[in-house]
């Protein structure tokens, strides 16, 4: 399945989406971390807990049931996927990154861009994966992708505003 991340407006909101149809929203708030996901009629919340973020649980809003979670262990972020542990990696140049099973199959796999003011990129999760299951881990990718753009952009900024540097 192949997907597209947009964010359409200024708002710290995006959507995925399946051609023109919208799939999926996610909601970044600025200040806290964490996010709301909306997919159909399901309400579901990012929440990252640990000392340093360590893990990452996704829950339905409604029952609070637990429906994913991104774990570290031996400095690698880990999902139980498909039934399948799969591991957080760098897939090549850049921005690529997914989680990739023991054999070394993406099993999600996502690029994003990220402009002055938006930030957009491209989701594929492997057709072997249930539909619900898919749909939730873009989602979840998407979201530690924009974190992980968002975390470098304010490095650079502090790293150029502490040597004075405007290069």
């Amino acid at each position: 399945m192949k997907l597209r991340l947009v964010q359409p407006k200024l708002r710290r909101a995006w959507e995925l989406r399946r051609g023109d149809e919208v799939v999926a929203t996610l909601r970044i708030p600025l200040l806290r971390r964490g996010a709301g996901i909306e997919i159909g009629d399901q309400k579901l919340a990012i929440e990252p807990s640990g000392l340093v973020r360590t893990s990452v649980a996704v829950r339905d809003t409604a029952t609070g049931d637990e429906r994913m979670r991104v774990v570290r262990e031996n400095l690698h972020r880990v999902l139980e996927l498909g039934g399948r542990r799969t591991e957080w990696r760098s897939l090549g140049w850049g921005s690529t990154y997914g989680f990739v099973d023991a054999a070394g199959e993406p099993l999600v796999r996502a690029k994003v861009s990220q402009g002055l003011t938006r930030t957009n990129g491209e989701i594929e999760v492997a057709d072997s994966l249930p539909a619900d299951e898919a749909l939730l881990a873009a989602a979840l990718t998407a979201y530690l992708l924009i974190r992980r753009a968002e975390d470098n952009a304010s490095a650079g900024a502090s790293t150029v505003a502490a040597t004075g540097s405007t290069v």
